[in-house]
């Protein structure tokens, strides 16, 4: 995790929109007690359609989204 991805998290912990919701605040602080961030890339793993097919679809239905 670069320097400015740091900065971002933390100017993100700020937001009230984010502070509303305590799950995103609990990845947030996850991400940058581990310096390791959550790529949207890392999905192409589980196969070029799972993105599509599979993971945006139960985020949007779930209202699971930052």
């Amino acid at each position: 995790m670069a320097e400015e991805d740091i900065k971002t998290g933390k100017r993100l912990l700020e937001e009230d929109w984010i502070r509303s919701n305590p799950e995103w605040v609990k990845e947030l602080e996850l991400m940058l007690a581990s310096k390791v961030k959550a790529e949207i890339q890392a999905l192409s793993s589980f196969g070029f359609q799972y993105l599509s097919q599979v993971y945006l679809p139960l985020k949007l239905q779930e209202g699971d989204w930052i």
